[in-house]
């Protein structure tokens, strides 16, 4: 080392010299042991220093502080020839092994390695305080005002911090199976109105978030423990878990802990086999019942200015037997709890029930075809006024998903029916839009228009007027389904999302999954037709001056 460097190193050192006396002297008994210390840390630096280069260490106040705690920790043990315990369990090895220098002892232990490890699944707010109080050296109060927290809160985080350590430090630290098996959510979707960032899928796109999601499902965690189960340090997670309870996918339980707030469906071969035959016998005792009440005021319903193509009847009846049969279902009795008290509003605007479906690398076969029994819907889509736009989307439908529905298509078929889009020429766009939906047709005559349309509000009254009440006879049927499946649907589920599990069977039973079997049904019996092409793309559609 030159007579150059050591000049640099020494001027580097002194600006130390009182902060490294204050740490010594609240450590110690008294100030003469204090002295000792300080000169014992100044000693261990100047050798340090000069063993390595100055250009080498690149945070200097960090190394000074490292090599202080260190030299402190090595001077107790001399001082009292027997092991000694520091704030930070986990270093009393370092206190009874002759070996290496001090520093480099440190950095290269196991024990170092194992602590920094274990810091890294403390929370954000621990870690802070920790690494003020123990490696910046700052007193409680200074990290009070620091952090804008009372001091109170200080001390129960770093006493909380310390026991983590501990256990962390004391015993082997396996991270969870999610740390090298994750799991991958798919078939995300919600029930109620999404909000400007999106629905489900949205906020679950990375897979981060979705295994977050599904740790936290069954047991509240705090940030730690859920680090340690990802095997992900805290500060990678903190953000993630934040945004989603933000939104309401998350809900913090107290205590500093999280736990999931929307329905993971894992669909099991027995799951779905035992639905599908209780749907199967409810549809048997309610379709053809639903069908033959529609049928018995045929003609008051052929008589009314409703508009349907070409008088076909079976097209109309694809719209009003699932329209109808939720009319007629709500009626039913109470069936779980109100809309407004189970559904969350997020904070985005949205408002509706998430969902999603745990994927497995073996498709679940479930003993049948399903394609016929899927559902996108019942979906409505209005703007303030009367218009007003219903539509399901099933197996025999040949549309989009719910994205693609806008209130757009009812403008646009309002403003064809009643003569104002004018010259196709001019309004090519607006045709185009039109035809690709075929909610019109071209024809020798020119368009005509390709899907239910109510004229007025007072012709929907009159259909619905029509059509008889039907809801004691079929609530038995439905408030039995309601129950069983239920309780099928808690099998294998968190009891703390019942309410909107019950919320979600009490749509499926009345207005949802139920409907698609009730269409099937008619079909396999003959009842019903099934919709001719060019009816595929507007079938299970009402729309007009409805309310």
């Amino acid at each position: 080392m030159s007579a150059h460097s050591t000049i640099d190193t020494t001027e580097s050192l002194l600006q130390f010299a009182k902060p490294i006396f204050g740490f010594a002297l609240n450590r110690v008994r008294n100030r003469t042991e204090a002295e000792d210390l300080a000169q014992e840390i100044m000693l261990q630096l100047l050798q340090s220093f000069s063993s390595h280069r100055h250009e080498d260490i690149r945070h200097l106040e960090a190394y000074v502080w490292t090599v202080a705690k260190y030299t402190w920790v090595h001077w107790v043990r001399k001082q009292s020839r027997a092991g000694a315990s520091v704030e930070l369990n986990g270093m009393t090895d370092l206190l009874s092994d002759a070996g290496p220098e001090p520093l480099d002892q440190l950095v290269n232990s196991e024990a170092y390695r194992m602590l920094r490890r274990e810091l890294a699944y403390l929370s954000e707010m621990q870690r802070r305080i920790v690494v003020m109080y123990y490696y910046d050296g700052m007193k409680q109060q200074a990290i009070s005002n620091a952090l804008r927290i009372p001091v109170g809160t200080v001390k129960w985080h770093l006493y909380d911090a310390k026991n983590e350590l501990k256990r962390g430090m004391n015993r082997m630290q396996p991270s969870g199976q999610l740390s090298f098996n994750p799991i991958e959510l798919a078939g995300t979707g919600h029930s109620g109105q999404p909000g400007e960032l999106g629905e489900t899928g949205s906020f679950l796109r990375r897979s981060l978030s979705q295994n977050i999601a599904y740790a936290l499902y069954r047991k509240p965690l705090s940030i730690g423990e859920l680090a340690v189960e990802l095997g992900t340090p805290a500060h990678f997670i903190e953000d993630e878990v934040k945004h989603l309870a933000e939104y309401g996918f998350l809900k913090e339980t107290g205590a500093q802990k999280y736990r999931t707030d929307f329905i993971i469906w894992n669909y099991t071969h027995d799951y779905l086999q035992r639905r599908h035959e209780l749907f199967m016998e409810a549809a048997s005792r309610l379709a053809e019942q639903h069908f033959e009440a529609i049928m018995d005021v045929r003609t008051e319903i052929e008589q009314s200015s409703l508009y349907y193509p070409d008088r076909d009847f079976n097209f109309l009846l694809w719209t009003l037997l699932p329209l109808n049969f939720g009319e007629q279902a709500a009626r039913v009795g109470r069936l779980g709890a109100d809309y407004g008290s189970v559904v969350p509003l997020r904070k985005d605007g949205g408002r509706y029930i998430a969902y999603a479906e745990l994927k497995s690398e073996t498709h679940t076969d479930p003993g049948y075809d399903i394609s016929p029994y899927q559902i996108n819907g019942p979906m409505t889509r209005s703007g303030g006024g009367s218009l007003y736009l219903w539509q399901l989307n099933t197996y025999w439908s040949d549309r989009d998903g719910w994205q693609r529905l806008r209130f757009k298509d009812a403008q646009a078929c309002y403003a064809f029916w009643n003569g104002e889009l004018g010259d196709e020429q001019a309004c090519m766009e607006e045709y185009a839009f039109l035809l690709a939906k075929q909610y019109i047709v071209k024809t020798d005559r020119g368009f005509k228009f390709n899907a239910v349309w109510v004229d007025r509000p007072e012709t929907a009254q009159q259909i619905a007027a029509a059509i008889p009440n039907l809801s004691k006879a079929f609530a038995p049927v439905i408030q039995s389904l309601y129950e069983q499946m239920l309780l099928l649907a808690m099998r294998d589920q968190p009891r703390h999302l019942e309410p909107q599990i019950a919320y979600m069977t009490k749509l499926s039973v009345t207005n949802g999954a139920i409907i698609p079997y009730i269409l099937k049904h008619l079909l396999d019996n003959q009842k019903l037709r099934g919709p001719l092409d060019g009816q595929r793309k507007t079938i299970t559609t009402w729309m007009g001056l409805i309310k």
